[in-house]
């Protein structure tokens, strides 16, 4: 067993100290806490690495067959079309609607 400071980890598993300490507040890690200081088992580490790998078969391909692929464009179009800050053929600005007026 040989354990290893948030440092060293994050050095080994190449991400931000903050990435660590939100994966040990999550429980997504293996680590040991020691009188209130986190340790890391490089073996247990390693493990965690290897059974954390995805094969190509856990994945899903998929390819665009004109079916509308990008869910976040599709919900900003529906929320700005909700709002009125959509294209505005009267004024020809974006989130400006013009009401009707007396003239």
């Amino acid at each position: 067993m040989r354990l290893v400071t948030i440092k060293i980890a994050s050095d080994f598993l190449m991400v931000k100290t903050s990435t660590i300490y939100s994966w040990v507040h999550n429980g997504s890690i293996p680590f040991h806490k020691l009188n209130g200081l986190i340790r890391f088992d490089m073996s247990e580490l390693e493990a965690w690495v290897k059974a954390s790998r995805k094969s190509v078969a856990d994945t899903v391909v998929i390819q665009n067959r004109g079916v509308i692929s990008d869910i976040d464009g599709v919900v900003k179009k529906a929320i700005d079309s909700v709002k009125g800050n959509g294209y505005n053929p009267s004024n020809g600005k974006p989130g400006q609607i013009q009401g009707l007026r007396k003239e």
